[in-house]
């Protein structure tokens, strides 16, 4: 049998406090009568035994906002005070005050270790009957007779804990076949904690165990109807599994268990579609009912993860930062958004990611399509929810109204520990109806546009994408092209020609694999006459079209200023030569180069100076062509010095004067 802890008050201890209900101290056996004051200094002390508590924390607490004359004086005093009742055992100790822990023993303490004893008792018996015991420390409410408002909190706690107990105790004596005993218990805790759903499942299986299945379903339908009104969600699908069982009539009990019966923790990870375990002919009666679980199952976790991308490099600085802004732990959501132009390896980076980490996310990983470069097909924010729901394993729940599915998919995910990539945002409100409570779930967004303004209601971590380098560049075609073919004098052609776009890389090289015999100077040839084009059989995608996907999504204004900067070939573009581009002001200009770096078709290098990258230079002079400019643009020099005070002999663009 597990070892007992002793119960009560250590016999060695000078000092014995109880606070599971009406705070008490005894000195040697015999009760001190305690102040108000003094109480709520001496459980302050007592809830961090051995460690010191600074006088300004104590001040904090004891009063919070309503701070008496001298608040230092009136700490020292209180400890004065309370030092004649309970002697050395309380310490002055840098930078405040503390407990002696070796002469102090606190109910508390035996609560825990009662707790700990159970939860490690080899059978059912002895954790039922330690469950017990511990419940036996508590006397009432939590820390009842101390009323200092930093204090709260530790209330709270132990609160939760004795419920948390409680409902341990219960499972254990469901599992030994004491029904009606545990009924009453949870009938008044369950009132207490009406949207405590555990309890509620408890409370049920032992109506329905003891032949009230009439009022079984009352407690489910008094849940319902409350989760509904105050929450706008439905009961968990454990709860709803073992509402649909007492429905059916299956498992039916009013005996104790007999011996061999299968407890009811081991049936509690049985799936819901699998039958209940047999029960040896020994005892021949119905199997129990499946008690709620708090975890899906192995049947239910989502592992939509697609395949990695084949020939990954050069994105290991990236990679480190995903994993740095994942890894934090400051009690808030994860939201990471990876943001770059189409075709820069955005899913191939986040992917690679998540495959080295969804052992760490045991509930699951999700992945969701949410089409941002095509604004006919983008599901509304509701329909993304929507489909994590499904990917949930709860498909009921998306086809509820839509604001309820945001507050069913809240609750589904809150308490789990699931990795939710979500591809390809095309709006903030998309990712706001995604974003999991609770500091477990992870969200990784794609996203073409920087999604600014996420900023303005959570904490994210932003990683912008830009291409890769020459070197980075040269070995990815390698890997797919050979070292042989990469000797070819103009290799670095068709590096620069591919400007850093891993989709344009793997295009390119897969295209030339398929053509042993051309040379690279007859492809770079072909591939400026086909500007960013570049498409192989089969496959839709081409950096050419995710740009002009982008270009779509530009407002007029932006779109004409977009084909205007690219028929200018200087090394950078300043603010005064896009003001004379699209002949508004300054302030317009910048509001219109915004809209073209949120949409990352532009870079802004230095404040004021702006950049295209190669391949979007290139798909920018198509459009400035594209769109004949009239009146013509003419390229010149021009001197803004005196009318600005800024960037003399820029390049601007003048458009000429109609006569």
């Amino acid at each position: 049998m597990a070892r007992r802890p002793a119960a009560g008050t250590s016999s060695t201890a000078a000092l014995h406090v109880a606070l599971l209900g009406p705070v008490e101290a005894l000195v040697d056996g015999a009760e001190v009568a305690l102040s108000p004051l003094e109480r709520n200094l001496l459980v302050l002390l007592a809830l961090t035994p051995g460690s010191p508590t600074s006088t300004d924390r104590l001040i904090d607490q004891m009063w919070g906002d309503a701070l008496p004359a001298a608040p230092r004086s009136r700490i020292q005093g209180l400890v004065s005070s309370l030092r004649r009742k309970v002697g050395s055992m309380l310490v002055t100790r840098y930078p405040g005050y503390l407990l002696d822990r070796t002469q102090l023993a606190r109910d508390v303490d035996t609560c825990d270790e009662l707790a700990a004893a159970a939860a490690s008792a080899p059978t059912t018996a002895e954790r039922a009957e330690l469950y017990g015991a511990a419940l036996d420390q508590w006397r009432g409410e939590p820390l009842d007779g101390a009323t200092a408002p930093g204090l709260a909190a530790d209330r709270a706690r132990l609160g939760e804990q004795r419920v948390g107990l409680l409902e341990a105790h219960c499972e254990a004596e469901l599992e030994l076949g004491n029904h009606a005993g545990v009924i009453a218990p949870l009938a008044a805790s369950s009132a207490e904690h009406p949207l405590r759903e555990r309890l509620a499942g408890l409370h049920m299986t032992a109506l329905y165990r003891s032949n009230r299945q009439a009022d079984a379903l009352l407690v489910y339908q008094e849940l319902r109807e409350r989760l509904v009104d105050e929450l706008g969600s439905d009961p968990c699908a454990d709860l709803r599994n073992l509402h649909a069982a007492i429905l059916r009539g299956e498992g039916l009990r009013d005996e104790r268990r007999q011996p061999g019966t299968p407890p009811a923790s081991a049936l509690a990870q049985v799936p819901a579609q699998e039958p209940p375990a047999a029960v040896p002919s020994a005892a021949p009666a119905a199997p129990v009912v499946p008690a709620p679980r708090s975890v899906p199952t192995p049947e239910r976790v989502p592992a939509q993860l697609p395949a990695g991308v084949g020939q990954f490099v050069g994105r290991e600085d990236e990679l480190h930062r995903l994993a740095e802004a994942v890894d934090r732990d400051d009690g808030e959501p994860k939201l990471v958004v990876v943001s770059g132009t189409g075709g820069l390896g955005k899913t191939a980076l986040v992917l690679q990611w998540a495959h080295g980490v969804a052992d760490r996310h045991r509930d699951g990983q999700v992945f969701l399509d949410l089409h941002g470069d095509d604004p006919t097909t983008t599901p509304s924010p509701e329909d993304a929810v929507a489909a994590a729901l499904t990917a949930l394993g709860a498909p009921e729940l998306a086809t509820a109204a839509p604001a309820d599915r945001v507050a069913a998919y809240r609750t589904s995910v809150r308490n789990r520990r699931l990795l939710i990539v979500a591809d390809n945002a095309g709006s903030v409100d998309q990712v706001l109806a995604l974003v999991p409570p609770g500091d477990g779930n992870c969200l990784v967004v794609t996203s073409r546009r920087r999604l600014i303004t996420l900023a303005t209601h959570h904490r994210v971590h932003e990683l912008l994408l830009g291409p890769l380098d020459d070197a980075r560049s040269r070995q990815l075609l390698e890997q797919i092209l050979g070292a042989d073919r990469l000797r070819d004098p103009d290799a670095d052609a068709l590096v620069r020609w591919c400007g850093g776009w891993p989709l344009t890389i793997r295009h390119a090289a897969t295209k030339l694999l398929g053509r042993p015999s051309q040379t690279i100077d007859s492809f770079l040839r072909e591939a400026h006459d086909d500007g960013d084009n570049v498409l192989l059989d089969g496959d839709p995608r081409s950096v050419g079209e995710a740009l002009r996907s982008a270009h779509r999504q530009l407002s007029p204004s932006a779109a004409r200023l977009f084909g205007r900067l690219g028929l200018h070939d200087g090394p950078s573009i300043c603010l005064h030569l896009a003001a004379a581009a699209a002949d508004t002001s300054l302030p317009r200009a910048r509001r219109l180069l915004d809209e073209l770096v949120a949409a990352r078709l532009i870079e802004e290098t230095t404040s004021g100076r702006f950049r295209f990258h190669n391949v979007v230079a290139r798909f920018a002079s198509q459009r400035g062509h594209a769109e004949e400019l009239t009146p013509p643009v003419i390229l010149a020099p021009h001197s803004v010095a005196n009318q600005h005070g800024t960037d003399r002999d820029c390049l601007c663009l003048r458009l000429p004067v109609p006569a």
